[in-house]
């Protein structure tokens, strides 16, 4: 998974040295934790990282060159420090253009960090300097210009660690990413294996394998899809609840489906065709997944995985 640093967690300085060598131990404890199990390799820092303040007079910089900080953890530390910017201009241009023309925006501020980490699906990881970071998930609001010219908004859930409580709650979902990360293994060939509460339809696995392996899109596909495995597995009572997801789930208006019920109309894996309404957004972009809760089963029903369907607001 990509480890992204959180730049706001030190936007305010701590109130000594002391601590700030000691939240500045914990953090890098953490990340030895990440490191050990293989679920990441690297931090994503911001360019100017090391000349962040932990403390009045007191940089990142400084700390590791501070004789008072055990010298094999801030060896371990520097190493392990991305030489990478935030996102690649030209290895990651796709991420980078979507970065560049939106914004994330947490408490007013503008966050490139979390920003990252939810463009990249992985984790926003933060020193521990004030309650505010004590969360396994961050709320923040992604803007960006629409199809249509218009201004898109939507509020986010970021994945967090700033804490080893938050590392043992994300630690399964990763443990699962990871395996699902097992070099040349093709999770598309393991559909049923991967995700046993979820159907899917014909059409729905022959628009999976129309991406390339590489491209970002199925990494964005993927990660909705253990969510939504992860929900139905443990759904046993009450009605189908779409705001126990991290990401935006809702139903088409009644007037669209009115409309374009053809284009929201799919051939199910038991012969049977049926519409639907319910869609998850891969934010940033155009990409949807159509699915349908079936409250009888408990599983989920995926049709559709792709671009966006027409709409009565957006009928092309």
């Amino acid at each position: 998974m990509d480890l992204v640093f959180n730049e706001l967690s030190l936007s305010k300085p701590l109130d000594s040295l002391a601590e700030a060598r000691s939240r500045m131990g914990n953090f890098v404890e953490i990340i030895q934790h990440l490191f050990r199990d293989g679920l990441s390799k690297d931090l994503r820092v911001t360019d100017d990282f090391l000349h962040l303040l932990l403390a009045n007079d007191y940089r990142i910089v400084q700390w590791l060159n501070d004789s008072e900080v055990d010298r094999e953890i801030k060896r371990f530390f520097k190493a392990r420090i991305s030489r990478k910017p935030y996102i690649d201009a030209h290895t990651e241009s796709h991420l980078y253009n979507h970065f560049v023309s939106s914004e994330f925006m947490y408490n007013g501020f503008n966050s490139r960090g979390l920003g990252v980490a939810f463009l990249l699906d992985g984790v926003g990881i933060s020193v521990f300097s004030h309650e505010q970071w004590n969360t396994h998930s961050v709320e923040a609001s992604f803007i960006e210009l629409d199809s249509q010219g218009e201004l898109y908004e939507e509020r986010i859930q970021i994945r967090h660690i700033s804490t080893f409580s938050h590392f043992e709650f994300h630690k399964p979902y990763y443990e699962q990413r990871k395996w699902l990360n097992i070099e040349q293994l093709d999770w598309r060939n393991s559909l049923e294996e991967l995700f046993p509460s979820l159907e899917f339809c014909e059409r729905a696995v022959a628009q999976l394998y129309e991406y390339g392996k590489g491209e970002h899109i199925l990494k964005q596909i993927k990660g909705r899809l253990i969510e939504l495995e992860e929900y139905f597995n443990a759904w046993s009572e009450g009605g189908f609840d779409s705001s126990l997801f991290s990401f935006k789930v809702t139903p088409e208006s009644q007037r669209t489906l009115e409309h374009f019920k053809e284009e929201h109309t799919f051939l199910c894996p038991d012969g049977q065709y049926r519409v639907f309404s319910w869609h998850l957004r891969m934010t940033p972009g155009a990409g949807r997944i159509f699915f349908i809760p079936d409250e009888t089963t408990r599983k989920c029903i995926i049709g559709h995985i792709g671009n966006k369907l027409k709409t009565v607001n957006d009928p092309t």
